[in-house]
């Protein structure tokens, strides 16, 4: 469960992740580089210190936005690929540690998910989905919700409050935030699939750290087709978009027909 979050620096509340950090395209980054230094010696020519506050801040929108010039990420992509070899177009995504854990291969083995046997894709075991889709019924019950969070979170089910006022649900445990979802559809998703998750993976799923225990709950919510709440048809919708560095990047959302309820959000490239 995610813990509270502490108040973001007023500088990083500007920063557009989808282009800087990971997402950084380094020929947007070099090319409005260069219009910054072009800009900042025209206006040295008249003044050197207005010149050198010029570049400071066109060096502080690019480092927090990714680019200078509006426009930039869509229009670096019709670049020659030699320009792109050149500058070098790829994200450089090698942190330095090896990672070992495996999402498929986990539910996999568990027998929690399968290959399709009419599509290149994996489905979820006949067993697992009906175990799902019982301990769902089970959780329409909001007081087995807060009594299962409880035990998760090993706090009196007394101390926790939801707040599901917008299309988000939030959960505080003493009026400290404790964890927040997309939905109360994706907030239910997680708890039947934590549930027997512990079940299927046993004494593994207990020395799990917290990340890759919330990547297996997130990867099991792609594969719910009856919303938890609304009891509608889950459908997902997809959307391509190129980013500047010209890889395609799929964006896949899976919502409740009948409510609007987001359960899944994710991208691949």
């Amino acid at each position: 469960m995610n813990t509270p979050q502490r108040p973001k620096n007023v500088l990083q509340q500007f920063r557009k992740p989808e282009y800087t950090g990971e997402n950084r395209c380094l020929p947007c980054t070099v090319i409005n580089t260069g219009i910054a230094l072009a800009l900042s010696i025209a206006v040295a020519l008249v003044w050197i210190p207005a010149g050198i506050v010029v570049f400071a801040g066109c060096a502080l929108v690019i480092t927090f936005w990714g680019y200078l010039v509006p426009g930039t990420p869509t229009l670096v992509q019709y670049l020659p690929d030699r320009v792109h070899e050149a500058i070098g177009p790829e994200h450089d995504l090698d942190t330095g540690e090896e990672v070992s854990f495996d999402v498929e291969e986990t539910l996999t083995s568990a027998g929690i998910v399968r290959e399709c046997r009419d599509v290149d894709d994996l489905c979820l075991t006949t067993s697992y989905r009906e175990a799902f889709q019982e301990d769902i019924e089970r959780l329409r019950d909001e007081s087995v919700q807060r009594e299962r969070l409880a035990a998760s979170l090993s706090v009196p089910p007394e101390d926790i409050q939801f707040d599901g006022s917008g299309t988000r649900l939030d959960v505080f445990v003493e009026d400290v935030r404790a964890g927040g979802w997309r939905s109360k559809a994706a907030f239910v998703a997680d708890l039947a699939s934590e549930h027997l998750l512990s079940e299927q993976l046993g004494d593994r799923w207990e020395r799990l750290p917290a990340a890759e225990r919330t990547q297996l709950l997130v990867a099991l919510r792609s594969f719910v087709e009856t919303c938890p709440v609304c009891r509608g048809t889950v459908t997902p919708d997809e959307d391509v978009v190129r980013s500047c560095c010209r890889d395609d990047i799929v964006s896949v959302t899976t919502a409740c027909e009948d409510c609007g309820a987001v359960v899944f959000k994710g991208t691949e490239t």
